[in-house]
């Protein structure tokens, strides 16, 4: 899995390439943890290229929110299709946080 980190001010969007099992979800996570959360106020997760997400991925998901919006920050999903978005919809996560169709 890949990430093409890009930083716009405040504004952070993850451009997420490949399958998010275990593996992938740990990955996400360091890229996370390198992020000044105090300074970030948007976090954009592009997965349109994501074909697969797993329960450790939407853990992952969860935790982002979480701590995003301990610090005033937001978390948005865009580009979602598939099993992906069919996975948000019935777990319920696009009722957490915005989730939006390829």
């Amino acid at each position: 899995m890949e990430i093409n980190v890009q930083c716009e001010g405040s504004r952070v969007c993850f451009k997420v390439d490949g399958i998010i099992d275990e593996q992938g979800a740990e990955v996400l996570k360091k890229r996370f943890e390198e992020l000044d959360i105090s300074q970030v106020k948007e976090l954009v997760l592009d997965f349109g290229n994501v074909e697969y997400i797993g329960s450790s991925g939407v853990g992952k998901l969860l935790m982002f929110y979480k701590e995003l919006a301990a610090n005033g920050g937001k978390l948005r999903i865009e580009n979602v299709s598939g099993m992906v978005k069919e996975l948000l919809t019935i777990t319920k996560m696009d009722t957490v946080f915005s989730v939006s169709s390829a």
